[in-house]
């Protein structure tokens, strides 16, 4: 892990939300989005480094959080570009930096991947950009759920006020679904292709899983090409398919920490 790119993204990260936060209810500003890009910036090069180390790939759960928080920033400093999204930056910038201080104080993991071919290089590294555009889409079908309940509540201040029109929140969140869509079929292909025998590798559960999450976005995209679904089915959908993927994922480093722990004892 290169520990000054980890201090200078927390550092960036905070001054970026800081500026953020006191530009509320106004554009993105340039100094605002040149520090935003800086902490992705070095985020990228701290994450990268956690992950591939001289000894091996440690993918454990708080590098791979890491590199999801980046990767969601990411995409959401460049949504915010063409779109008026950068008011759900507060919230995002202060999480990356929470991921990378926790990289910081929790050690490494001893037991790491070695000599990994390219296609479970390649499987590995969609799946995370799968479930990191998946989450932001979660978290914007929360949103646009409180977004949508307020304002038919007539409550026009507080977060409707600081949020993007609710056509435009729907929109942006159609388009991460069908990117991650597009991602985790592909995630699931190479899986299918490049990892061999998933049952002793105690996999089955991530995969049962992942599949009915594809299952379920599959669904909910045919629903709005034919049948014009939106709001509250849309959301309801969306976060049906993402739980499955976090348990999948989460069920599968339980499993696994529970295997390691027995078998070496």
């Amino acid at each position: 892990m290169n520990l000054y790119s980890s201090i200078a993204a927390i550092a960036f990260y905070t001054i970026a939300a800081g500026m953020q936060y006191r530009g509320l209810n106004r554009d993105l500003s340039r100094p605002s989005l040149l520090t935003g890009l800086a902490a992705v910036l070095c985020h990228a090069v701290a994450a990268i480094t956690a992950i591939h180390t001289v000894n091996g790939m440690d993918l454990g759960v708080i590098q791979v959080l890491s590199l999801i928080t980046w990767l969601i920033c990411l995409i959401t400093v460049s949504a915010s570009l063409r779109r008026p999204l950068h008011n759900l930056l507060i919230p995002l910038y202060p999480l990356a930096a929470v991921s990378l201080l926790a990289e910081l104080l929790i050690p490494e993991r001893q037991q790491l991947l070695q000599h990994q071919p390219i296609g479970v290089l390649c499987h590995i590294l969609l799946s995370i950009l799968a479930y990191s555009v998946l989450t932001i889409a979660a978290t914007q079908a929360i949103v646009l759920a409180f977004q949508d309940r307020m304002l038919r509540e007539h409550h026009l201040k507080g977060l409707p006020s600081i949020l993007p029109p609710l056509q435009t929140m729907e929109a942006m969140l159609f388009e991460l679904i069908w990117a991650g869509f597009a991602l985790l079929s592909l995630a699931i292909i190479t899986g299918g292709i490049y990892v061999d025998d998933m049952l002793a590798q105690h996999l089955l559960h991530k995969t049962a899983f992942s599949v009915l999450s594809w299952i379920l976005l599959a669904i909910l995209l045919c629903g709005r090409v034919a049948l014009g679904w939106r709001g509250k089915v849309a959301i309801r959908w969306t976060l049906w398919a993402f739980g499955c993927l976090l348990l999948g994922y989460l069920g599968t480093k339980i499993a696994l920490s529970i295997i390691i722990h027995v078998s070496s004892t």
